[in-house]
């Protein structure tokens, strides 16, 4: 360290006769220094985003975390800011543990000077500094070793050795590849080379071998390998025997290279492999882009609603409802982006929930305003005093045929036309209605034929042009409302009779809800303690300020992974657990998999990855039930009560 240098030092310390204990201690230390001081974990993280920090002092007892938990945040947070921590327990294990897991250093308050401390910050920094040495080394190695496999990997090509007694090899991962097997799957030996070889070829394999071991030769052979019992590569093999210096005992190596390309040229096995591998590739993509967008929602959605429950200026009001549309429509963006899965499984199921009529359709009506007013386009949208409250259907895919039918409509509506939008409801017995929506644009009128089109939309969607895009987005969409139709039962019609537009009626069939008879029906209204499960730290304060702000019955714990909530559920006593799946170090499964061997607690699963396997795997594990992200306040709400309540909420 240079003596010359000054070291901005961060301490985090809530004990204030502590803080001015360190500070003197420091000016004792023959340390040149700059010290900033505060009292919480959440601050030292925020200090350190915005303020370069050589070191930082961390208290494991603070406000806002307890225990080793603060050390671990701390480092999750601030990985590349070198840590001593500091602690009023003399415990050589915890001591050890915190260096294990990337502490500098760990001193026990009340048995350190301003020396020893002065010592224990000059030895962290040049830890720090060795430790950035091996790191830079190992990253060379590591590219090297990178660069040298990714050569074998692209060229098909890999390295083995044998041992000439026992006849046991040692493969590269490359020859693991070309013959199928999983990686470092098994301990080969020439026996099994020789049983996959093409039977053909097997007398001139074990000839090869033989006479490698003998004369001290380079040799090669090209021969016929079967994989799996049914196709066929082609092998280019060398060896030559080698004698190894420090172990005093001859081996044979050699290299062993896939040639099959070489020999077999046909495209269109080439090009099958090639879209197989495009294809999954797109869908992985796609499953990937809904995970990452779908989570930092999930945090909009809840910071918007803790907004509104805030005093805020009336110009402010209609910035927020802005807001919220352009969610809304960012929302059922991506649930249709996703829903394209939809024309090729047969696994989608409908979906049953309560929710509440009134909120849904103005949500529906502020996105369809957006739209309309983008494109130049008057609306008209009326909601029938028939509707009831409270409803249990499939709101995502009712949600999602609306937003098509919409779409389509809006496209082929002309600017300074009129869009006709009518919600109406029909009582078919005392716990069923048919929810009736009419739709229809000024001057829109579809032909016989086009009409026929749109009922066919999944088939003709095979025939249309790929630069057609317009074309193809708006049959792709009417193929969606099909689909998604036959899946909650309802049904669409086109009337286009005589000269008038053509109109467009959706029918629903969905079943009433229990209504609440008050509203604190659905507040907790004795102790909830919940334990949240969640790794992403803007959700992680959304959500607890959310649900605690429902009710001040309502306390929140935070695991910030699936081990973390497996300790805390066995050291407390919760009410409920709500689990987010995609997770490090242990995913939402595995914890509630462990969990569910001890305990029947109500957990509830939260999750970006929105599809019907992902809900089946957490229904599989004992998971209560799920929510995909994003989810707005009230429905969070309605779920934890109708797992805590399920006689009274049905539903």
């Amino acid at each position: 360290m240079n003596v010359n240098t000054t070291l901005h030092l961060l301490l985090i310390e809530d004990n204030p006769g502590d803080a001015r204990l360190v500070s003197n201690m420091l000016k004792s230390s023959s340390v040149r220094y700059e010290l900033y001081t505060v009292p919480t974990l959440f601050e030292g993280v925020n200090l350190i985003e915005h303020q370069e920090i050589t070191m930082a002092l961390l208290d494991l007892s603070l406000p806002d975390s307890t225990g080793f938990k603060t050390l671990t945040s701390f480092l999750q947070r601030c990985p590349n800011t070198p840590v001593i921590v500091m602690t009023g327990t003399n415990n050589e294990l915890i001591g050890n543990q915190a260096i294990k897991a990337g502490a500098m250093d760990y001193l026990v308050k009340g048995q350190f000077d301003g020396k020893l401390l002065g010592r224990s910050i000059r030895y962290a920094l040049h830890r720090v500094k060795n430790n950035q040495k091996i790191e830079a080394t190992a990253r060379n190695l590591a590219i090297s070793e990178k660069r040298f496999v990714e050569a074998q990997e692209m060229a098909h090509f890999g390295n083995w050795e044998m041992d000439i007694v026992s006849n046991k090899m040692l493969w590269a991962d490359e020859i693991f590849r070309i013959f199928g097997f999983p990686l470092n799957s098994m301990v080969p030996t020439l026996s099994d080379y020789i049983s996959y070889t093409h039977p053909e070829d097997k007398t001139k394999v074990q000839d090869f071998f033989e006479l490698a071991t003998k004369d001290g030769q380079l040799h090669h052979l090209t021969h016929r390998i079967v994989i799996k019992g049914r196709s066929i590569k082609h092998i280019s093999i060398q060896a030559k025997m080698n004698f190894d210096e420090i172990r005093k005992k001859l081996f044979l190596s050699g290299t062993l290279q896939d040639i099959t390309k070489q020999k077999i040229t046909e495209e269109l096995i080439i090009e099958k492999n090639i879209n197989t591998k495009a294809s999954k590739i797109k869908d992985e993509a796609l499953a990937d882009i809904s995970f990452h967008i779908r989570t930092p929602l999930s945090s909009v959605i809840n910071l918007l609603y803790l907004i509104e429950k805030t005093e805020i200026a009336p110009d402010q009001i209609e910035l927020i409802d802005g807001l919220k549309t352009s969610v809304d429509d960012l929302s059922i963006m991506i649930n249709n982006l996703m829903n394209f899965s939809v024309l090729v499984s047969d696994k989608i199921e409908a979906e049953k929930e309560s929710f509440e009529i009134g909120a849904f359709m103005e949500s529906m009506k502020r996105v369809v305003e957006m739209r309309t007013e983008n494109a130049g386009i008057d609306l008209t949208f009326l909601i029938d005093k028939s509707m009831p409250n409270k409803i249990i259907s499939d709101t995502k895919k009712i949600t999602q045929i609306l937003y098509n039918l919409i779409d389509f409509l809006i496209a082929k509506t002309e600017r300074q036309k009129s869009l006709f939008f009518k919600a109406r409801a029909q009582k078919i017995s005392v716990k069923n209605y048919d929810l009736i929506f009419t739709l229809h644009s000024e001057g829109l009128k579809l032909d016989k034929e086009e009409i026929e089109d749109l009922y066919a939309a999944e088939k003709i969607l095979e025939i249309y042009s790929p630069e057609d895009n317009e074309q193809n987005k708006l049959i792709t969409g009417m193929a969606i409302v099909n689909k998604l139709i036959k899946i909650i039962a309802g049904n669409l019609s086109f009337d286009s009779t005589g000269n008038a537009d053509t109109i467009f009626q959706l029918t629903i069939p969905v079943e009433i809800a229990k209504q609440p008879l008050n509203i604190q029906g659905d507040i907790p209204n004795s102790p909830l303690r919940i334990l949240l499960v969640e790794d992403h730290f803007l959700n992680q304060l959304a959500t607890k300020k959310v649900l605690t702000s429902w009710s001040d019955q309502v306390s929140v714990d935070i695991a910030d992974n699936g081990q973390i909530a497996v300790d805390k559920y066995q050291e407390n006593d919760y009410d409920i657990i709500l689990m987010d799946i995609q997770m490090p170090v242990m995913n939402g499964i595995i914890a509630a998999q462990k969990i569910r061997a001890t305990s029947s607690v109500p957990i509830l699963a939260l999750t970006a990855n929105a599809s019907q396997p992902e809900e089946e795997k957490c229904l599989s594990v004992g998971i209560n039930d799920y929510l995909s992200k994003p989810f707005k306040p009230h429905e969070l709400y309605n779920r934890i009560m109708a797992i805590l309540n399920p006689i009274e909420h049905q539903s």
